[in-house]
């Protein structure tokens, strides 16, 4: 008795994407929980050639606090992307689990009314954090 154990083609290339990303995400994790980006150089071009922190300003060193473990400290150098980590999370479980059972967790979908909205927040959140106000001063990364 021959049992076939290969995959469709189309499978294959249905699952390539999702596996891609699934494992540059632990990779770029086990990375980056072990190797501490603060100190290096600075790998933003709007931040060298002008000064300021742009949005995702901080991302990186953020990634890494919470990896960490450190919430409060990830939240220090970018909180927008702290925030937006566990619906990020969401998005790509749900894609996964969609991938290879089915439906079961619901699909967030990107509206143009949700994705002006995510515009606009980071508009402001790249202005705010760049202000010398009391309040606000402590969006930056400062660096």
């Amino acid at each position: 008795m021959n049992i076939d154990l290969s995959v469709p083609p189309a499978t294959r290339h249905r699952l390539a994407g999702p596996l891609l990303v699934a494992g540059a995400l632990v990779v770029g994790c086990g990375v980056l929980r072990v190797v501490d980006p603060a100190g290096g150089p600075t790998i933003c071009p709007f931040k060298a050639w002008t000064g300021l922190d742009c949005p995702g300003c901080g991302a990186t060193r953020a990634a890494h606090q919470l990896l960490n473990g450190h919430l409060l400290a990830a939240l220090d150098l970018n909180a927008v992307f702290v925030l937006g980590v566990p619906l990020i999370a969401w998005w790509i479980g749900a894609w996964l689990v969609q991938t290879f059972r089915g439906p079961g967790l619901p699909m967030p979908h990107l509206s143009p009314v949700l994705l002006r909205v995510a515009i606009v927040v980071l508009i402001v959140f790249g202005v705010a954090r760049n202000l010398p106000i009391a309040p606000l001063s402590w969006l930056g990364t400062g660096t």
